[in-house]
């Protein structure tokens, strides 16, 4: 289970952070408010995830590894990512309004030991016009948005 809770950290914030949970606040909150903000247990958040909606570490290290799952019609590993999401800020109890703000605080970091100083760019991209219905595969869609840039940007420069 150790195994399995790493990779999914390395995927899901491409190294171990864990910063401040937003809390449901206006969404007018500054960055530097959500880091002051009450810590959030990002490990606890996927395993507590993890227990409603299973997720084979395959499909993480596929996203990490390619930006998207390897079976993109499985809806669970979609719904654990919308989840997650949910529980440390990222996106609304809805699954209709992101914040990314939050995603960059939790994405924040380094990707094959180049800091990801754009990273606030990035997420503000993949929110932006999101048109999926589905809670679960916006989610997904946003983390793959998210996902794909990061290779492109810093793995294959």
């Amino acid at each position: 289970m150790t195994k399995v809770l790493f990779a999914i950290v390395l995927t899901m914030i491409t190294f171990a952070v864990a910063l401040s949970a937003s809390t449901k606040e206006a969404q007018t909150t500054t960055m530097s408010d959500q880091v002051n903000s009450i810590e959030v247990d990002v490990l606890a958040v996927m395993d507590m995830c993890n227990d409603s909606y299973r997720i084979d570490p395959t499909y993480l290290q596929a996203l990490n590894e390619s930006g998207s799952f390897i079976d993109e019609t499985d809806k669970t590993p979609k719904c654990f990512i919308r989840c997650v999401f949910e529980n440390v800020g990222i996106v609304s109890e809805d699954g209709k309004q992101f914040n990314p703000a939050r995603a960059a605080v939790i994405f924040a970091g380094e990707r094959n030991g180049k800091p990801m100083e754009d990273i606030a760019d990035m997420t503000a991209l993949c929110a932006t016009d999101r048109q999926e219905t589905c809670p679960c595969d916006r989610s997904y869609k946003f983390l793959r948005c998210l996902m794909s840039m990061e290779i492109e940007r810093y793995e294959k420069s």
